[in-house]
């Protein structure tokens, strides 16, 4: 292994494929980086906390919240994990505007500083979703409607609001910011500060 070489495990938790494809292709980006030796898992398979110095978490919201799996795991690893840096991403189809990203990022940043307060977010965002009420049961294609008809998004079909020109764009600077050491100690969501001065 090449000298100054960073570990880094991408791991996501994704029940239709949805953050698994958004985070294959944040795998594409930083593979590009010979520094990086970059793993790509599902948070169901094994592997071994204490081998990377990075962790890219990428997560669905459910009930405004993390997936339970993902709480799960920040919870039980809290010991192994204070001491890493670790970024996070979640798949949200609120987060399809500018105002939606910033509520969604908000609400994740606030449940991470209450909940895990010792981790080291090094960066958070978050990215629209996609949805084929096709592929739901009955149950759920009425409870998401109900949810939708506050938002205005249409609630039949197939919906994707991911704008992966913002993943990539976020991927490559999360890539300069760890090849470069740029990483703060404690970070700010963009939009928190300036909501909580209005």
């Amino acid at each position: 292994m090449a000298f100054g070489t960073k570990n880094i495990l991408i791991v996501y938790s994704s029940g239709y494929g949805t953050t698994r494809e958004v985070s294959e292709k944040i795998y594409d980006i930083l593979n590009l980086e010979p520094l990086f030796n970059i793993t790509l898992k599902s948070i169901h398979e094994p592997f071994d906390v204490n081998k990377y110095d990075y962790f890219i978490i990428g997560s669905s919201i459910r009930a405004d919240q993390l997936l339970a799996n993902v709480r799960d795991f920040l919870s039980y690893n809290n010991n192994i994990l204070r001491y890493k840096k670790i970024a996070l991403f979640v798949v949200c189809l609120a987060a399809n505007t500018l105002h939606g990203q910033h509520q969604v990022e908000n609400t994740v940043y606030r449940q991470l500083a209450e909940k895990y307060p010792q981790l080291k977010i090094i960066d958070l965002a978050a990215f629209g979703g996609k949805i084929d009420f096709n592929k739901l049961n009955p149950v759920m294609q009425d409870l998401i409607k109900h949810v939708f008809r506050k938002t205005g998004i249409k609630a039949n079909g197939s919906i994707d609001t991911r704008d992966w020109d913002q993943i990539t764009r976020w991927a490559v600077s999360l890539k300069e910011k760890i090849t470069n050491g740029n990483i703060p100690t404690v970070l700010v969501p963009i939009g928190v500060e300036q909501n909580e001065k209005n």
